[in-house]
């Protein structure tokens, strides 16, 4: 009987992600009957229609979240990290982090050479289209990832391993970016991975929402890098010189070994400043048994 209740205490958060999932796919139906049967009217600027997408996105992820609300009562926006208190706060900050780590790793790969800049023209209106998109991808990314499935996986597992995991599943939603490499699979999923850190010290997404929206258009619209892969025309163009593992190559910042340093460094401050509960152990089943007994 202990054995079959460690087993089911173990399986439970991974089952419960799976659920997550299998509503994710359920709440994409509706979108994909309006896309397949056109019954919007055409809209010619690609980048709108890029925006529509990532609302639709954003729409999917919270409805999947309600639904598993509706069948865990426990459960809410709130328990998901998702709060309205300090949410402008903590965004500005993932904001600054994330302008702090993009510029820096550009300075020194242009210090070292390894990138050349080239000015562009560029629109305001284009401008303030795309903070809006990259604004709509960081939240549907960190609502899909820092949200239920890391909040089971830490009540579950130890803080370590459900960061890990965390990291794992957010490169996996990338491995099908084009120009992808080791480094930047490796630095993916280390972004993944202080992303989930922060939010769970915190008990609050808001800042994994700034920083990643800051990381994309910092990379993308300031410096002219393609984004995971992604090529995207922005206020300049980063051309890479030398070696890929340093210039990062087609893939763009996330794929040079500077990423992997500042990247590095952050995470093991934020672990510092998360203490010794960030290596934490999970209750035990045979506690919780004993426990049970004992009433």
């Amino acid at each position: 009987m202990i054995e079959n209740s460690k087993l089911g205490y173990y399986l439970s958060p991974i089952l419960r992600v799976w659920l997550f999932m299998f509503f994710l796919l359920l709440c994409t139906i509706p979108f994909g009957l309006i896309a397949q049967f056109n019954f919007l009217p055409s809209i010619s600027n690609l980048l709108l229609k890029d925006i529509l997408v990532q609302v639709s996105l954003v729409l999917i992820v919270l409805s999947a979240l309600l639904m598993i609300f509706k069948l865990f009562p426990s459960v809410s926006f709130y328990s998901v990290f998702i709060r309205k208190e300090s949410v402008l706060p903590e965004f500005f900050k993932g904001v600054g982090t994330g302008v702090a780590i993009m510029l820096l790793c550009a300075v020194l790969l242009y210090l070292n050479g390894n990138v050349i800049f080239v000015k562009i023209a560029f629109s305001w209106q284009t401008l303030c289209l795309y903070l809006v998109y990259f604004l709509l991808v960081s939240v549907f990314e960190e609502f899909l990832f820092r949200s239920y499935p890391l909040q089971v996986l830490a009540d579950r597992y130890p803080f370590w391993f459900a960061v890990f995991v965390n990291g794992l599943l957010f490169v996996l939603a990338h491995f099908a970016n084009p120009n992808l490499s080791v480094l930047g699979i490796i630095n993916i999923t280390l972004a993944g991975m202080l992303f989930a850190i922060y939010t769970l010290q915190k008990q609050q997404i808001a800042w994994a929402v700034g920083v990643h929206f800051a990381w994309n258009f910092i990379q993308a619209i300031v410096l002219g890098y393609p984004v995971s892969g992604n090529k995207i025309t922005g206020l300049t163009k980063a051309t890479p010189v030398g070696p890929t593992y340093l210039s990062g190559g087609e893939f763009g910042l996330e794929g040079s070994i500077f990423c992997t340093f500042f990247l590095l460094a952050f995470i093991g401050f934020r672990i510092y400043k998360f203490g010794p509960d960030f290596f934490r152990k999970s209750i035990s089943p045979l506690d919780e048994d004993e426990q049970l007994n004992e009433q």
